[in-house]
């Protein structure tokens, strides 16, 4: 009987940052729009592609095992992967965010995915 409450626990808490991370991600320093310090609630597309590139462990201690996507137009600018090899069910939260191209200074929406699997 302890068992299964230590482990629905468990899966609450990882709930709980799956749901958290749709949230979040749009306001990190990493991804976030900002001029002279002062932040905006935005996501800057030339950080997001950056932020792409990156192959960091400290990143998949914040995340876990998930994956991040944000879709402008037709691109998929995929900022975190790490999908595990087996899995038993696949999960995913969206929401539209607002997208910042300082090429040219527009704004654009853009939708956030964050996918969660369950083991």
């Amino acid at each position: 009987m302890e068992f299964r409450s230590i482990s629905k626990i468990g899966q609450e808490s990882k709930d709980t940052t799956f749901f958290y991370l749709i949230s979040y991600v749009p306001s990190m320093p990493e991804l976030v729009c900002s001029e002279k310090g002062i932040v905006d609630e935005c996501m800057d597309i030339s950080k997001a592609r950056a932020f792409s590139n990156l192959d960091d462990n400290y990143y998949r201690k914040i995340f876990g095992h998930r994956r991040i996507v944000l879709n402008i137009n037709d691109e998929d600018i995929e900022l975190f992967n790490w999908e595990p090899i087996e899995y038993s069910a696949e999960r995913k939260i969206d929401t539209p965010v607002s997208v910042f191209n300082p090429r040219d200074g527009s704004y654009i929406i853009g939708i956030l995915e964050v996918y969660n699997y369950d083991k």
